[in-house]
């Protein structure tokens, strides 16, 4: 799978339990490297650069629902970190969706390899245009360091 080109649609945001943000339309994850100065006199004309500090952040566009709305906006107000993954959902009968209202796929699941940290929700917008559906959208700070990680196989079963 390493060359396989990856669909937006199948790379997604979950919950620690490996559950889907409802109705997700949009999924960032932005990882950055900070860099101090070690210039010297040795390096001539060339500036020099180590990383001294690692962060990251995953931003979330969202179809308004009023559950995913209402527990995100707890979560926010709470300020404890959560746990999230970012990663591919898990392979499954394409034919059934939820927005369909199929409630044998309560939602997608994470697969068993992802990237997975603690972060805080340091942004909530709701957007409501007139005419267009409404949504929201959701920025999460890291916190913690973000791993890649394979889980045993009860991750994503609800």
């Amino acid at each position: 799978m390493a060359n396989k080109i990856i669909k937006g649609r199948d790379l997604m945001l979950f919950d620690k339990d490996g559950h889907s943000w409802a109705f997700a339309t949009k999924h960032t994850l932005t990882v950055n490297a900070d860099t101090t100065d070690i210039s010297s006199k040795d390096h001539g004309i060339w500036g020099a650069s180590e990383i001294s500090k690692y962060s990251w952040e995953l931003t979330s566009e969202n179809l308004y629902t009023v559950d995913a709305y209402d527990s995100i906006f707890e979560q926010m107000l709470n300020g404890e970190p959560i746990t999230v993954r970012f990663g591919l959902k898990m392979e499954t009968d394409n034919t059934k969706t939820v927005a369909d209202g199929d409630t044998s796929l309560p939602y997608w699941t994470s697969d068993s390899s992802f990237y997975e940290g603690q972060a805080v929700i340091t942004s909530l917008v709701a957007n409501a245009n007139n005419g267009e559906n409404a949504t929201f959208s959701v920025t999460l700070k890291g916190s913690s360091a973000i791993k890649k990680t394979t889980a045993t196989a009860e991750v994503g079963q609800p």
